[in-house]
């Protein structure tokens, strides 16, 4: 008995002794690679894990059958020597992928099959009987209430504009939004679009217009000062209590409390221009011009930002003509475009000063046919914009391909073009010697805004991730760091050489995550994800 008893002591003494060295970490130079799945849709996320040495840096490639560069990320070790990497199937991605972790001899592969293309949600969300009410409406809030929109594959979010512009994002099981921060008496317009998971975005949501209750006077006698409304082209308006102006229904000025400058009151005008100035070459005029005042002067300075809607005509546009407000610059003598944001026919900005506005539209380059396949889709202002810019092209056969992903090389090249990029002599990458983007991707490696995943390799037709996208804008925008970190579902996902970028954008708003609040760092980027990031930025 004694003897059992002596040897399953010595035993437990073993296996005491061989928990400790089971929880070291690896400390060995071999890394090792799991895939989640070893098949997969285009579009489906994959998780690349594994372990290594404890904090090391590990670099993922995926690659096709020609050995080029689909997926490039990197992410660092825990201090146990785990690592996990996200990243989803690109777009024209077919046959067997090879990914890669590591570098140099150390390194370990796998192999992911990709069995197709999930069918694609063209549909967007519409409302066959859309309504839209405003109740428990205060002084300054009320609460919007909708019925849900309709969808062939199902409704992931709600967003709600205010006078034209997109003020709150709601999730598709959500049908009410309580509107806050409104001026007491004054008349607001309100929209509701459906997006669904594919990103088509509706276009026929309900309208309400509600007018927030006005204030009282104060039982000592003394006036509360109220907030304007007039349909007249002219009203006085206090200063603590703002208001909104407009001429019939063809413009109007929305000015918030303190907006104005002092304290005295200020008679605000809106008055049509007989003989304007004409229009810009390549520009026609979308209605009137027209010059605001305030207390007789033209170039009245704002405390903060005022909203301008103008009405305009959408049959009146061409194909690929694009609406913008635009305000007339008398010392240059040109008209400024100051974009807008389009709900169906009005078009509505923020200024900080008073002139001369008007909408304008710029058609297409002569000699370029209208874009055959973005009417409807959710980027086609944005296309048409940097079309117009010259700085992006469609295709030969008059298409634009909106949802197909961008190369490092089409997006490098797109900003240098966008930004007017001086053309000057950079790096030249191993992989880039005989490139048609060479010049471009020199120039933007000169500027500063394009790196190389090392020394000798840019990865001109790798598919560029948002996260990448993001570095670089951030770059040839000059955006000033952003200090706020990033609050999407996925954020723990960004890459640590990424995280200030992207935290600069979305805090700019400049670029926007997606209904489910993730924020895809790892995601190959669209063309219009990156036209529209661009034209925010160079609207900014």
């Amino acid at each position: 008995m004694r003897l059992k008893i002596l040897v399953y002591l010595q035993i437990a003494l073993m296996l005491l002794m061989c928990v400790p060295a089971m929880a070291i970490a690896n400390t060995s130079n071999e890394i090792t690679l799991s895939l989640s799945k070893t098949t997969a849709l285009v579009g489906e996320n994959v998780t690349a894990s594994g372990t290594t040495q404890a904090s090391a840096w590990v670099p993922l490639k995926v690659m096709d059958a020609a050995n080029s560069i689909l997926i490039f990320d990197t992410t660092k070790a825990g201090v146990n020597g785990n690592y996990s990497i996200d990243f989803v199937v690109p777009a024209g991605a077919a046959g067997t992928l090879t990914v890669t972790v590591g570098e140099g001899s150390n390194i370990d592969t796998g192999s992911l099959i990709v069995t197709g293309t999930p069918p694609v949600d063209t549909e967007a969300p519409a409302w066959p009987s859309g309504t839209l009410s405003g109740t428990s409406v205060t002084q300054t809030g009320l609460t919007l209430s909708w019925s849900a929109a309709s969808d062939n594959v199902g409704v992931t979010g709600y967003k709600v504009y205010q006078d034209g512009i997109a003020k709150y994002t709601v999730s598709g099981s959500t049908l009410t939004c309580n509107v806050t921060g409104l001026t007491a008496g004054t008349g607001y317009t309100f929209k509701v679009e459906a997006v669904d998971a594919a990103g088509n975005w509706s276009i026929d949501g309900p309208i309400a217009s509600v007018t927030t209750n006005s204030g009282s006077s104060s039982g000592g006698g003394s006036n509360t000062p109220q907030p304007v409304n007039s349909t007249t082209g002219e009203a006085v308006v206090n200063s603590d209590a703002g208001g909104k102006i407009s001429l019939g229904s063809d413009v109007s000025v929305n000015i918030p409390a303190n907006a104005l400058t002092g304290t005295a009151k200020v008679n605000v005008t809106i008055e049509k221009v007989s003989g304007p100035q004409a229009a810009p070459a390549g520009f026609k005029l979308l209605g009137s011009v027209y010059e605001f005042k305030a207390g007789g002067n033209e170039s009245y300075s704002f405390n903060k930002p005022v909203s301008l809607t103008f009405t305009f005509d959408p049959a009146s546009l061409s194909p690929g003509e694009i609406p913008a407000i635009h305000y007339y610059d008398e010392a240059s003598g040109q008209w400024v475009n100051i974009g807008g944001t389009v709900s169906g026919n009005t078009i509505t900005v923020e200024v900080n000063h008073f002139t001369k506005f008007a909408v304008l539209a710029a058609g297409v380059q002569e000699g370029k046919p209208a874009l055959n396949d973005i009417a409807g889709h959710w980027a086609a202002n944005n296309i048409n914009q940097l079309v117009s810019l010259g700085a992006i092209n469609g295709y030969n056969d008059g298409s634009f391909k909106p949802d197909n992903t961008i190369t490092r090389a089409e997006f490098a090249t797109v900003l240098v073009k966008a930004f007017q990029l001086t053309s000057q002599d950079g790096k030249i990458f191993a992989d880039t010697a005989g490139h048609w983007a060479k010049d471009y991707i020199a120039t933007a490696a000169a500027a500063g805004v394009v790196n190389g995943y090392d020394a000798d390799t840019f990865g001109p037709d790798a598919m560029i991730t948002r996260e990448q996208m993001a570095v670089m804008l951030v770059k040839a925008a000059k955006l000033a760091p952003a200090a706020s970190e990033t609050q999407f579902a996925d954020s723990g996902s960004i890459s640590g050489w990424a995280e200030e970028a992207i935290a600069t954008v979305t805090g700019n708003g400049i670029m926007k995550g997606y209904p489910d609040n993730t924020i895809k760092p790892g995601g190959s980027a669209t063309r219009a994800e990156a036209v529209t990031v661009i034209v925010n930025a160079l609207n900014k």
